[in-house]
């Protein structure tokens, strides 16, 4: 009897499952596959013959194209800006939402709200709060007597990535917050009581106990930023001119997605960008592996 319910609840969670299944390997798993087999080739739509098998090459050339390296640089210095800034503000923010005040569950709502909205819609908004004529950044500078006149905030090319990190951060901190946030309602109140009867500040207690504890949550919410950041698109194409239809792209905030856009929609070399998408993703995984290790890994055993 008790066999026959096995069988029968396998079965059931088989026939549950089984149309799951079929659409994530149909979604997910068959471009993935598809994808790495058209990077082993040479194929270009603006060459009107049969893809060839290349193997490797289109990796080989990737790898020694200045071109790549240079896009690679400026993708880190955007997540070198961003994570920082943005784990600073979630840190801050989730300390501030842990505790007990008067409105605290409309506040929680309200900084969501930048997340929700798309990050296409950030950048378009953002675009006008910097714009150098009619921006509202100038109008609000202005009037508190800050500058004397309009400034054209993303005319200059070193402070362009700047305010792409500034952005995405805007449009990316509440996940990192929610996840601390829950973090932090995980961490035993009898920790900070005994701390407290041993005399420890506030300092000390957020030093040798909240981050500590932190440190399984701070590793999942640097490996999800530093993968959005990595692989940054929407932010760049809308706020710094990444390339309107047709126009030209931005050199100075060209960042490898904005690359792999070039190389497969504009100039069809899809072999190539199939390449630079499994390339982008090794990196991805090569980081996040490094934080999980180093961060999670230690969180939980502590």
């Amino acid at each position: 009897m008790s066999r026959l319910r096995l069988n029968n609840d396998t079965a059931f969670i088989l026939v549950i499952l089984a149309p799951i299944l079929l659409l994530v390997a149909a979604l997910i798993y068959y471009p993935a596959v598809d994808t790495f087999r058209t990077s082993l080739t040479s194929r270009n739509l603006r060459i009107n013959r049969p893809p060839e098998f290349v193997g490797l090459e289109n990796y080989q050339r990737l790898l020694a194209d200045d071109e790549f390296w240079e896009v690679t640089r400026r993708s880190l210095s955007v997540v070198a800006i961003t994570l920082p800034l943005e784990l600073f503000v979630a840190f801050s923010l989730a300390l501030l939402l842990n505790e007990n005040f008067r409105g605290r569950g409309v506040v929680r709502s309200l900084v969501i709200l930048p997340w929700m909205v798309p990050p296409v819609v950030n950048g378009f908004l953002w675009g006008w709060l910097l714009n150098g004529e009619y921006g509202a950044l100038n109008g609000l500078l202005y009037q508190f007597g800050l500058i004397g006149e309009y400034q054209s905030w993303l005319r200059e090319p070193q402070y362009q990535l700047v305010w792409v990190a500034v952005v995405q951060t805007w449009t990316r901190f509440a996940f990192p917050t929610i996840i601390l946030l829950a973090g932090l309602q995980g961490i035993a109140p009898d920790l900070y009581d005994s701390a407290k009867v041993d005399g420890a500040g506030v300092f000390q207690r957020l030093i040798f106990i909240t981050i500590p504890q932190l440190l399984p949550s701070i590793a999942i919410a640097l490996v999800l930023e530093f993968i959005a950041s990595f692989q940054i698109f929407d932010v760049i194409w809308t706020l710094t001119a990444g390339g309107s239809a047709g126009g030209a792209i931005n050199p100075f905030t060209k960042t490898l997605m904005i690359f792999n856009y070039e190389l497969v929609f504009r100039d069809l070399r899809i072999g190539l960008g199939a390449a630079l998408s499994y390339l982008i993703l090794l990196m991805s995984l090569g980081v996040g592996f490094f934080f999980v290790w180093r961060l999670y890994n230690q969180g939980v055993k502590e």
